[in-house]
């Protein structure tokens, strides 16, 4: 059952981002209650569902916390992965402001 609600949340989360792409982005409020869902959801097992900014690409991701000890579970992406991107545009952008 359980795994019926999380395929549901999913497929709730997905249509809102099929959604987001016609009307650029989801309400602020519709995201907040996705994620209250979520973290309802997975209260049981003591973790929780938080939005992180990455201030060099301007962008949300995804990180799942152990609410006890605050541990990272996983990242969604990888921040790892965004830092990487972060710095391989800075450095074609450096590339290219020296060539020109």
């Amino acid at each position: 059952m359980k795994e019926s609600v999380l395929q549901r949340e999913i497929d709730t989360v997905a249509y809102s981002e099929h959604r987001a792409e016609s009307n650029n982005e989801p309400s602020k409020e519709r995201v907040q209650d996705v994620v209250e869902s979520l973290n309802t959801f997975l209260n049981p097992t003591h973790t929780a569902v938080r939005f992180e900014y990455h201030e060099k690409l301007n962008e949300y991701y995804v990180k799942v916390v152990d609410d006890v000890t605050n541990e990272t579970i996983r990242e969604i992406p990888p921040k790892k992965l965004l830092d990487f991107y972060a710095a391989m545009t800075e450095f074609v952008g450096i590339m290219v402001d020296e060539k020109v």
